[in-house]
């Protein structure tokens, strides 16, 4: 990431510090933080990551990468710093000048710049949070796509196996050309579908990497091969409020999840049969055929059904607690003043 500088001359900064000066000194007798009221809010232990508690360290890796490499979030932060390095200096160098001028509370003043930071900190906060769901969602389809790659690579095993039976059993004279030509127009379905399935997952996997700032070779690398698609280890429906949309959405996604794992069930039985009575000369190709093309439909929905339980879990999980966001953005401890003949390098403002 490449930061511009600019350097402002000692004389130059404290210029400009005695614009603002009217807000910068503290309450008669208060030795606190110039953001002591933001500071108390944020010293509360915030709550774990939820991407951290989700059982799956590789997308907690991923999204600690992509927090990590945003530029966005890390010149806010940078900005944040910067801020809260010239209200300190305000105070601590000028306001104790002029207190015995102003005289009166400056409350107000405080105030006003306690909600400033906390715009800054909320800037950096909501950010954080859409970032870290936007990369799980990202984590989450890649995963699905793993899936369907391995469902249709397993296929073309399964539609050769078909072909060389079909074609067997056609030049013993037991069946007629039909059942070659659907054996092999399935293979070269199934092989069609595959390389379709395989680029999607090519562009899933360049689109994450350069959320978190990594190269889809080093990325495929981390990911590995297919794995379990994370599961809460809480239970969201029981926790959350119904008339959340949220949760409504993720209710849905639970019942046709459950309603295709037992279509799924009940097409592999079929599918079985279907083979078994082929192989046997007691059925024909084409009740194969129909079946298989059924059994892969359904396996297909299973498993999008459960990426989509997956995904809206996250999306009701993520919401529930962004504390987590606010960790290291709480003031910083003051630097000391400079000599005389020095300067203060701060970097380009990002907001």
């Amino acid at each position: 990431m490449t930061t511009k500088f600019k350097t402002l001359p000692l004389a130059a900064t404290g210029a400009m510090l005695v614009l603002a000066s009217a807000g910068c000194t503290q309450p008669r007798g208060v030795a606190s933080s110039p953001f002591a009221t933001t500071a108390l809010r944020q010293d509360v232990p915030a709550a774990p990551e939820w991407w951290r508690e989700a059982g799956d360290p590789v997308l907690a890796t991923l999204v600690q990468q992509g927090l990590a490499f945003n530029q966005e979030i890390t010149c806010r932060v940078s900005g944040l710093r910067r801020y809260d390095l010239q209200v300190a200096q305000e105070a601590k160098w000028i306001g104790a000048r002029l207190d015995h001028l102003l005289g009166a509370d400056q409350k107000a003043p405080a105030e006003a710049r306690a909600n400033a930071r906390e715009e800054r900190v909320q800037r950096v906060v909501v950010r954080r949070a859409h970032l870290a769901r936007q990369i799980a969602l990202a984590y989450v389809e890649v995963r699905r796509l793993q899936e369907e790659v391995t469902l249709r690579s397993g296929l073309r095993y399964q539609y050769k196996d078909n072909a060389e039976v079909a074609q067997f059993r056609r030049e013993a004279g037991l069946v007629s050309a039909i059942d070659g030509a659907l054996a092999r127009s399935q293979d070269q379905a199934a092989e069609g579908e595959l390389g379709f399935a395989q680029s999607r997952l090519s562009d899933a996997i360049s689109q994450l990497a350069g959320m978190i700032g990594d190269t889809p070779e080093a990325l495929a690398g981390k990911l590995g091969t297919p794995g379990t698609i994370l599961t809460s280890p809480i239970d969201l429906l029981a926790t959350t409020d119904p008339g959340n949309p949220r949760r409504v959405a993720l209710a849905d996604d639970v019942a046709r999840e459950a309603r295709l794992a037992k279509a799924l069930e009940d097409a592999r039985r079929t599918v079985r049969d279907a083979r078994g009575a082929y192989r046997q000369g007691a059925g024909e190709f084409a009740t194969l055929y129909v079946a298989e093309a059924a059994v892969t439909a359904v396996n297909l929905a299973f498993v999008n059904a459960r990426a989509s339980r997956v995904m809206a879990t996250l999306d009701l999980w993520s919401e529930q607690d962004p504390a987590w966001a606010r960790k290291g953005l709480a003031p910083t401890v003051a630097a000391e003043p400079p000599t005389k003949d020095e300067t203060i390098t701060v970097t380009a403002d990002c907001d």
